[in-house]
């Protein structure tokens, strides 16, 4: 009777320590690193989330910015949304997810700009702010 209670306890412990824990930390803000590909000139924007970031023909909102461990592996996630308007009128529409270490699984298609997540910030920046490297 012992053996097999035993058994079942090593059993069940071996379940559940394969299982993988993840976590997941909501942040406030978020620094995104914009190249202008006509210009070639890098940026580096630190917006609150919900803040509309106007630049020439594009509109971007940062809905949620995540930072997501699994395995003891670190991901920033960005839950963005993109509106890039042509000379024709025509809008080009992104909503999804971009990843800081991955940058072209999931990127918005935009001709003149490359957008990608630098970091999610902790605190709320309250107010946007540029700056060029």
């Amino acid at each position: 009777m012992k053996k097999k209670i035993s058994l079942l306890i090593l059993i069940i412990s071996i379940i559940y320590s394969s299982k993988s824990i993840s976590e997941t930390q909501e942040y406030q803000g978020v620094k995104l690193r914009i190249l202008n590909k006509d210009t070639t000139e890098k940026s580096f924007y630190t917006l609150p989330l919900s803040q509309t970031l106007e630049i020439n023909n594009t509109m971007i909102i940062v809905h949620r910015c995540v930072l997501k461990i699994e395995e003891g592996k670190q991901e920033e996630v960005a839950l963005i949304s993109h509106e890039f308007k042509t000379v024709g009128r025509e809008t080009n529409k992104f909503f999804g997810w971009i990843f800081k270490s991955s940058h072209y699984i999931n990127s918005p298609h935009n001709p003149s700009l490359d957008i990608r997540l630098h970091s999610c910030l902790e605190k709320d920046p309250i107010f946007l702010k540029k700056s060029s490297f």
